[in-house]
């Protein structure tokens, strides 16, 4: 507890409780805010005087005057033996705790700035490849990188995203459709189409998703996920009658020259593999 005086400083009175409390949160020990209090008292005393008054244990005495007389607010009487110990004036240990405080403030300015000039500049950074396994963790790490999208994200869908049998599709197109939303960020999707996504689409398309059926009933041997300068790559693991795809490579705050190629990837594919879903005034143009 620091005093707040809100009262005049010559008619607000604290008792000596209240008194070691503000004294500790100075960084004084309860013990050493005991024995000050007392040297303040009755200004010259014997160790023995001093335990008796402050009620503070004898030996713990002696540490705390060893304390007081390191930060030179004590003085001890030149004798080999019995010697009493004498505060200095009170006002001058509280000017040396002003100047105390004044001196860790410049501190921390000072290391303010040398700390601030440790940081590693996010550009410069060095960008990392992570290897993903497992449907819960590429999942996860797809939801991580639409929640952090600014400027785009690029997505071919793989089949296992918008599968029932496999948790739904409400999760991954909800996630899509809540960030598009709430910005201006770019979005192009590339899925396969059925009537169960019908209305997700038509959602998506109303707020300027672009979406791609990709055609065929080959199975798709890759997912990709772009999103600013991220990417995630999943592959398929085998192909069976509910194919998933729980190997994937991300890669972390990557350069342009890493993510340029799988740019050309995602659009080459988008290009020969899918049709455009149109949403007209009449109606919505989907894939038959």
């Amino acid at each position: 507890m620091i005093l707040t005086l809100t009262l005049s400083r010559d008619t607000k009175k604290f008792d000596e409780a209240e008194l070691e409390e503000a004294l500790q949160s100075l960084g004084f020990t309860k013990n050493d805010s005991k024995v000050l209090l007392t040297m303040a008292k009755y200004k010259v005393l014997s160790p023995a005087d001093i335990a008796k008054y402050s009620g503070v244990d004898r030996a713990r005495v002696y540490d705390s005057l060893n304390r007081l007389i390191e930060k030179g607010f004590i003085q001890k009487e030149p004798v080999k033996r019995g010697a009493n110990y004498q505060i200095i004036p009170i006002e001058n240990i509280f000017k040396s705790i002003r100047e105390d405080f004044k001196n860790k403030i410049d501190d921390t300015i000072l290391l303010e700035k040398a700390i601030s000039e440790l940081e590693v500049d996010q550009e410069e950074s060095e960008p990392r490849v992570w290897s993903i396994s497992s449907k819960d963790k590429i999942r996860k790490k797809i939801k991580d990188l639409i929640s952090v999208a600014k400027n785009r994200i690029f997505f071919i869908i793989t089949p296992d995203l918008l599968m029932e049998e496999l948790g739904g599709y409400d999760w991954i197109l909800k996630d899509i459709w809540n960030k598009k939303f709430s910005s201006e960020i770019n979005v192009i999707l590339a899925l396969k189409y059925n009537e169960m996504l019908k209305e997700e689409i038509k959602k998506l398309l109303k707020i300027k998703v672009i979406i791609h059926s990709i055609e065929g009933d080959n199975v798709i041997p890759f997912g990709l996920l772009i999103t600013d300068n991220d990417f995630l790559l999943t592959t398929l693991d085998q192909v069976k009658e509910a194919p998933e795809y729980t190997s994937g490579i991300w890669l972390e705050n990557g350069k342009r020259k890493q993510t340029i190629g799988y740019e050309h990837l995602f659009k080459h594919f988008i290009s020969s593999e899918t049709k455009e879903i149109q949403l007209t005034t009449k109606k919505a143009q989907y894939p038959s």
